[in-house]
C-alpha cells in the first residue's frame, strides 16, 4: 500500500516537508525546529545538512507510511528515520503515541532531534565498527537530542518528566549498586515489548543529561573520532573505554560508577 502523497502539501526550505490539510501551522513550527537544529548539529559534528525529507502524517494515513521492510511497520506512532524512500525519510505522526506519556511540544521536538540526529549519523561517510552493542549507538542519539533541547528550546532537566516519574523505580539501585537494568545490560529482540524499550530510553535520556553536564556537548565528536573508524567488532567494555577516554580524566571510572550504567 503506497504513501498518498498527492493528498499532501508541500513545504520546502531546507528539508522538502509533506503534510496534511489542515495542519500547516504545525508543518511551519515541525520545519522550524528541524531548520535550526540542523544547523546546530551540521556546525557540532562538522557534517553537510542530510538528504532528507519529512513526512507529517494523518492518523488515518499512518498505516501507510513506509517503513524498511526489515523493521517492518511502525507499531508505535512515533518519529522515526527511514531509508525506504529516496531520498530517505522522517516520518512524524500529528498525534503521537500513548506510551509517551502526557502530549508536550517539547517531547515531540526531542524525538524530531532523536531522529534528525540519526539522518546526520546515518550520512556520515566515515565507517561503523563491523559489530557493536546497543547502547553504543543508542546514547549518541539520545545525547543530542537532549542537548538541542537544551540549547534550542529552554530546556534545563530530562524532557520526558512526567515519564521519569512514573517510571522511578527504573532508577532505584540494588544491592550490587546497579539498576536492575542497565543501559549495558539491555538487548534487543522481537519480543522486546514497547514499554520494555522506553525504559531503555529513559535510562538513556538520564544518562545524557548526566554526560552533558560532565563534559558538554563536545564529547560526542570526540567520541564519533575513534569509534567511526574501520575496525572489527567493539565489545561494550571497549566502547566503554573509548568513551571514558572522550570525557577526559577519570571518564572511565565516572561511567562505572553510575548504577543505571
Amino acid at each position: 500500500m503506497s504513501f498518498p502523497y498527492e493528498r499532501y502539501r508541500t513545504l520546502l526550505d531546507s528539508f522538502l516537508l509533506y503534510y496534511p490539510r489542515g495542519y500547516e501551522q504545525q508543518a511551519q513550527h515541525l520545519l522550524l525546529k528541524l531548520n535550526q537544529a540542523a544547523e546546530e548539529l551540521g556546525r557540532l559534528l562538522k557534517l553537510p545538512l542530510p538528504e532528507l525529507e519529512i513526512i507529517l502524517v494523518a492518523p488515518a494515513d499512518w498505516e501507510k507510511v513506509p517503513h524498511d521492510e526489515d523493521l517492518g511497520k511502525a507499531q508505535t506512532r512515533l518519529p522515526y528515520f527511514t531509508n525506504a524512500t529516496e531520498p530517505p525519510s522522517l516520518v512524524v505522526p500529528t498525534q503521537l503515541d500513548p506510551i509517551i506519556g502526557e502530549p508536550a511540544a517539547e517531547k515531540l521536538t526531542f524525538l524530531l532531534y532523536h531522529e534528525l540526529a540519526y539522518a546526520f549519523l546515518e550520512q556520515d561517510p566515515r565507517p561503523w565498527p563491523e559489530d557493536y552493542p546497543l547502547w553504543a549507538d543508542e546514547w549518541q542519539l539520545q545525547f543530542a537530542a537532549l542537548w538541542l533541547s537544551h540549547r534550542l528550546d529552554g530546556q534545563h532537566d530530562v524532557v520526558n518528566r512526567d515519564l521519569h516519574e512514573l517510571y522511578a523505580e527504573i532508577f532505584l539501585a540494588e544491592e550490587d549498586g546497579k539498576t536492575p537494568v542497565t543501559i549495558r545490560s539491555f538487548s534487543w529482540d522481537e519480543e522486546t515489548s514497547a514499554e520494555d524499550y522506553l525504559c531503555f530510553d529513559l535510562l538513556l535520556e538520564r544518562f545524557a543529561l548526566d554526560l552533558l553536564k560532565r563534559a558538554g556537548p563536545e564529547v560526542l565528536p570526540r567520541f564519533l573520532r575513534e569509534y567511526r573508524k574501520e575496525q572489527r567488532a567493539l565489545l561494550s567494555d571497549e566502547v566503554t573505554a573509548m568513551l571514558g577516554a572522550a570525557i577526559g580524566p577519570d571518564g572511565v571510572a565516572w561511567l562505572e560508577s553510575l548504577p543505571y550504567f
